[in-house]
């Protein structure tokens, strides 16, 4: 995570701890299906996973947001650069690796995914059109399958929750720098906000992974608590601060059994709103607690922790493309196969982290230049004689 937000040491070791654990989780949950069949009904481990990420996502977007909106060197374009950057530097390379490794795998009769590897299901994936709101809704209408429905293309089934971050950031991004800061909607604002904020608006109601846009907007209302605390003079300023101790740790114990209920009451199911809140009150609850009580992690610790949360993003995107080589070329009958699900959690790993020195690790570097040629690009406008 960008080490730029005013957070106490530990905060930042715990929030990567948990992005860290959210890959591995969705890596064990997709390989548990096909090899430790059984041990995971109904794919909980993967969508806990995405629900984190979500979660996640909506606190360290909008903090930053909140942090950089106000300067005067930081506008949308600054924002839409950062926010591509990041996303594409480890997808665009991802949706060729699974256009190659799938194009081997093609021919298998065993490979699963020939009818979401076409070309065009590549170029829409390339746009972000996987599981768009229309798809989803004339299937609901009945209409038969057709080939331009875009859905997560081959063998890279995560790539339908990378669209709807996609579209999240361009709606949250358009609010905050143009709507939040004129404090009104112009008729341009409404066109806008109507063409990027339809998958936003889907996924608040329904979609693939039920109201995750609603989870997403719960990570960024934790976001604004942290930036009024630090705006106030951060945890050290508030008053009673060991009565706010015991009150967080209070939120997180009651959170922790409202979560377990939950469970309880839908039979496991992740995809849920309340879930959803009770699980932040628990996450968000720590993270706030560690800021009342900072404590001092080990450097050799700190720095474990970091190598392991810099590639997640490479993990989840590229580890189902590795797990289907598998039961592609190495099925196993009973679906039980202990042996090769360490395998594939071994070289997942290792795939993953040589895919993020590759490319994802170069995205700071990606943003800086081109955030440099916006700056140089208005500086030239700004001097350029009126005519």
């Amino acid at each position: 995570m960008a080490h730029s937000v005013k957070l106490a040491p530990c905060q930042i070791d715990y929030l990567n701890l948990v992005r860290a654990l959210a890959a591995q989780i969705v890596l064990l949950g997709h390989s548990t299906a096909y090899f430790l069949a059984g041990h995971d009904r109904g794919g909980r481990w993967e969508t806990s996973g995405v629900l984190v990420f979500f979660l996640l996502s909506g606190f360290l977007i909008a903090l930053s947001v909140q942090q950089k909106r106000d300067r005067t060197d930081y506008g949308f374009g600054h924002y839409l650069i950062d926010r591509f950057c990041r996303i594409f530097s480890g997808y665009l390379p991802a949706l060729v690796l699974v256009a190659i490794v799938d194009g081997l795998m093609r021919d298998q009769p065993t490979y699963p995914y020939a009818a979401s590897s076409t070309p065009l299901q590549w170029l829409g994936n390339l746009a972000m059109l996987q599981e768009y709101p229309v798809f989803q809704i004339l299937r609901r209408l009945g209409m038969a399958e057709r080939p331009w429905f875009i859905e997560a293309f081959g063998s890279g089934r995560p790539f339908w929750t990378v669209a709807i971050e996609w579209w999240i950031y361009l709606f949250f991004g358009y609010l905050a720098f143009f709507v939040a800061r004129r404090k009104r909607l112009n008729r341009r604002d409404i066109l806008v906000l109507a063409a990027v904020g339809i998958v936003p608006i889907y996924n608040a109601m329904g979609g693939v992974g039920q109201c995750l846009s609603f989870v997403w907007m719960i990570g960024a209302g934790a976001a604004w608590a942290q930036d009024r605390l630090m705006r106030r003079g951060g945890p050290q300023a508030l008053p009673g601060r060991r009565r706010w101790a015991w009150g967080i740790a209070g939120l997180i114990l009651l959170s922790t059994v409202l979560l377990a209920g939950r469970l309880l009451a839908t039979e496991g199911r992740i995809y849920d709103l309340q879930f959803a809140l009770f699980a932040a009150g628990a996450l968000f609850g720590l993270f706030f607690l560690l800021g009342l009580s900072p404590i001092t992690v080990p450097r050799w610790i700190s720095r474990a922790i970091d190598r392991i949360a810099d590639y997640s993003y490479s993990l989840y995107l590229i580890h189902y493309t590795v797990l289907i080589w598998f039961v592609v070329h190495r099925p196993s009958a009973d679906h039980y196969d202990i042996g090769t699900f360490v395998e594939i959690f071994l070289i997942a790993n290792g795939a993953a982290w040589v895919f993020w020195f590759l490319f994802e690790r170069h995205y700071h570097r990606i943003a800086g230049a081109a955030k440099l040629l916006l700056d140089r690009r208005h500086e030239t406008r700004a001097l350029s004689p009126r005519t």
